[in-house]
């Protein structure tokens, strides 16, 4: 059990982390090749990521709970907090931010400084996130070794 949520986590962290990395490339991608091609999909590509990103913190989150009831850890108690931050960022920009940025964006008030506090804003929460699973990313590995607190027992056979 505890390998299978070892796992899991594992994957649902590089979903969820290698998903921000392929949004801000795409974006900084879209907007280099083509202004006008940008503001009509980046908001597709928002609204989508931002749902797949919602599923993965929540598998994230319940998985990492059901790791630390198994065998409670420090790190794991640690790890399951960045989920639990970067879970808040990706809830506070889905429901809030995103959501405004979308209507000033459909009011064609991009150019107001309302627009850019919330780009702002926007941009400050992926970044967290990002910070956020890339510790967690980093804290992982030390999680999956083998438990050193029971060694193999010594035995008296000569060599």
């Amino acid at each position: 059990m505890k390998t299978a949520l070892a796992i899991v986590i594992s994957l649902v962290w590089a979903l969820w982390f290698g998903g921000l990395m392929t949004i801000f490339i795409s974006v900084q991608s879209l907007f280099n090749h083509s202004r006008d091609l940008a503001v009509q999909a980046n908001p597709v590509l928002f609204a989508s990521f931002e749902r797949y990103q919602l599923i993965l913190a929540a598998i994230a989150l319940l998985s990492t709970f059901a790791w630390i009831l198994s065998h409670p850890s420090r790190w794991k108690s640690v790890l399951f907090i960045l989920f639990a931050l970067a879970a808040l960022g990706a809830v506070i920009s889905s429901a809030w931010i995103t959501p405004r940025i979308n209507e000033l964006q459909a009011q064609h008030l991009t150019a107001t400084p309302e627009f850019r506090k919330a780009h702002g804003q926007s941009m400050m929460i992926y970044t967290a996130t990002a910070a956020l699973l890339l510790i967690a990313g980093l804290i992982l590995p030390l999680l999956n070794r083998p438990c050193r607190a029971n060694p193999p027992a010594q035995t008296d056979h000569p060599r």
